[in-house]
């Protein structure tokens, strides 16, 4: 019997250390949460030299092109990083390419898998803005069943970070 009420009280000393350090623990992950959203759409043109937050960036050129099956997206572009890159909420991280989409609202929205130099070679995103030969060249494809259901129109967009939020730069392709 005093066998028994050890272990027991054994047992819930355990529970009461690991309930304490848990708590602590939460308390301390929470305590600074970092509220990362879209606040706002900015619409702009092509051609147009766009200033944002530590990066400047202009679009020469996008097309749409569609098929039966898929609609392709090709967007030609220049971008130059004027801060701290802060992409895919990744402290430095230069690879711009994890903000880039397709924005196809309220449908299938893509991220693009390569990214191409001046020269039509593939590039190495994380490299991109040091080694790469501007403009770059950006391709996307979304199914067209997805395009087909939109109820607005489709566009190229650049999630850009801010200090505690994001800001979507939006070029409208239709």
């Amino acid at each position: 019997m005093k066998n028994k009420k050890l272990l027991l009280s054994f047992f819930i000393a355990i529970i009461i250390v690991v309930g304490c350090v848990g708590f602590y623990r939460y308390r301390q992950v929470n305590a600074h949460p970092q509220q990362y959203g879209v606040t706002k759409e900015q619409l702009f043109r092509k051609n147009e030299l766009v200033k944002a937050y530590h990066v400047n960036f202009i679009v020469h050129e996008a097309a749409v092109k569609k098929s039966k099956d898929v609609v392709q997206a090709k967007v030609k572009f220049n971008i130059r990083q004027t801060g701290q890159s802060f992409y895919g909420e990744k402290k430095n991280n230069p690879s711009f390419r994890e903000n880039m989409y397709l924005n196809n609202p309220y449908g299938t929205s893509s991220p693009s898998i390569k990214l191409y130099d001046k020269s039509h070679h593939s590039i190495n995103t994380d490299k991109a803005l040091a080694h790469g030969k501007q403009p770059f060249t950006i391709f996307f494809t979304i199914p067209r069943y997805s395009y087909d259901m939109r109820n607005q129109k489709l566009r190229f967009s650049f999630l850009v970070p801010t200090k505690k939020h994001y800001v979507k730069y939006s070029l409208l392709l239709e």
